[in-house]
């Protein structure tokens, strides 16, 4: 027995030179992973709203650079719309000289504008062209505000949940140390044991790495806020929506009409195709000027020809195939998406549903635990329980506190999901 006893001693001793000093550290690391080097704390705002928020991570959006070429592509379309022309005309110049062989003074020149008219049925081609151009440009510019708004939404709701677990876990660490704190007065009062005490310290070390590791999960927040918006300030406030009354996703939905103005663009360039396929009249208009040898005049004239195409109805379809299978990828990706948002929007109704229900067992059962959790405090400070007792309280409580701010935040991120999914912007 007295071999045991002194092997405990021993023990006691060792873990105390081994869990004190980690136990300083950790207080100085958590003192100076405050300030952390690596990143500057936004400064915070309640006056920055979602709208400027969301103004500015549009602007720095890398895809705001296909605006400008977006809109260049509509004007050049445009401004070609209602021509009569298919294509540029050309300049046609011939030249005949006998000078390199019996030198009679023959002489022949010929020039002429080239130009490719329209076939009447293809005179609203150009326009139709045009006219989808701009839907796709208008269409796109709806989408990519959607997309930005969304990506805000989310990362607004990280650094809510971030922050709202790290404070959690901030209160669980100024609770350990008010245990140590009783665990230490007790100790030097005899009514425990050393053991009990390196088990509370090792309880705040524990839960300063947690909180570390709450922190880090914040600051990673703020660097996804950072790079997506540009701002080096944000909001402190929960930013919170009102769900939609929308149960189907509408056919106005911006990602939908982006892609259908991609089907409507592939029709009009099917018809663009097929005109270019069947060829176009060409019209020459130009002058003669010739002379049979030296001692005549020249002889003018004006050079009128006019070059039809016809057949070749099997090269105009193979020529056009590629076109209209473009059409139908562009329409199967329509229908893929559509059934996408579909599922995305019942698996999110689903789980509202489902977070409000745990909700309400969430709110019991944190008003439990934290009852529970001063009553083990008051009992283990006048000795009547044991501290495993009070450390399985004070876990508990802590989790019930996180699982309650959590499915709030949850709850707030699921609606904006849900409006984010339905095609509504905040």
């Amino acid at each position: 027995m007295m071999l045991k006893s002194l092997c405990n001693q021993l023990f006691c001793g060792l873990a105390c030179m081994l869990f004190i000093p980690g136990l300083q550290a950790a207080q100085t690391d958590h003192t100076d992973h405050a300030d952390h080097p690596d990143h500057v704390p936004l400064e915070k705002s309640a006056s920055l709203t979602f709208a400027e928020i969301y103004t500015t991570a549009l602007n720095n959006a890398p895809e705001i650079l296909e605006r400008d070429i977006r809109q260049q592509q509509v004007r050049s379309y445009a401004a070609i719309a209602d021509n009569w022309f298919s294509d540029r005309p050309n300049l046609q110049l011939s030249y005949f000289d006998d000078r390199v062989a019996d030198n009679t003074g023959m002489l022949e020149i010929e020039y002429a504008i080239q130009l490719q008219l329209k076939r009447p049925s293809e005179l609203n081609n150009g326009r139709i062209l045009s006219e989808s151009y701009l839907e796709q440009s208008q269409a796109w510019e709806q989408s990519l505000a959607h997309y930005i708004a969304g990506r805000v939404r989310s990362v607004l709701a990280d650094i809510s949940e971030a922050e709202a677990n790290l404070a959690l876990e901030q209160e669980a660490s100024r609770n350990a140390e008010d245990l140590l704190g009783i665990s230490t007065r007790l100790f030097d009062a005899g009514e425990l044991s050393r053991l009990d005490v390196m088990q509370a310290e090792n309880l705040l070390l524990e839960q300063r790495r947690i909180e570390l590791d709450a922190e880090a999960m914040l600051v990673d927040a703020e660097r996804s806020y950072e790079v997506l918006t540009g701002l080096h300030i944000r909001p402190d406030y929960l930013h919170t929506e009102t769900l939609s009354e929308a149960e189907d996703i509408p056919d106005e939905h911006p990602q939908l009409l982006y892609l259908q103005s991609d089907i409507q663009l592939a029709d009009a360039n099917i018809r663009m195709t097929e005109a270019q396929a069947r060829g176009a009249p060409t019209v020459s208009l130009g002058s003669r000027r010739q002379r049979g040898n030296s001692f005549q005049t020249f002889n003018d004239s004006i050079a009128l020809s006019l070059s039809i195409p016809f057949g070749g109805k099997n090269i105009v379809a193979s020529k056009t195939s590629s076109a209209r299978r473009e059409k139908v990828d562009a329409e199967v990706i329509y229908q893929n998406t559509r059934r996408a948002l579909n599922q995305v929007l019942h698996e999110v109704e689903h789980e509202l549903y489902i977070t409000g229900v745990a909700l309400t067992l969430a709110e019991t059962q944190k008003n439990l635990s934290e009852q529970r959790w001063q009553m083990s405090r008051t009992a283990f400070t006048q000795g009547e329980i044991a501290l495993n007792q009070v450390i399985i309280a004070l876990q508990e409580n802590l989790s019930a506190q996180q699982k309650y701010e959590l499915l709030i935040l949850k709850e707030q991120r699921l609606i904006t999901e849900y409006n984010q999914t339905i095609g509504v912007m905040p």
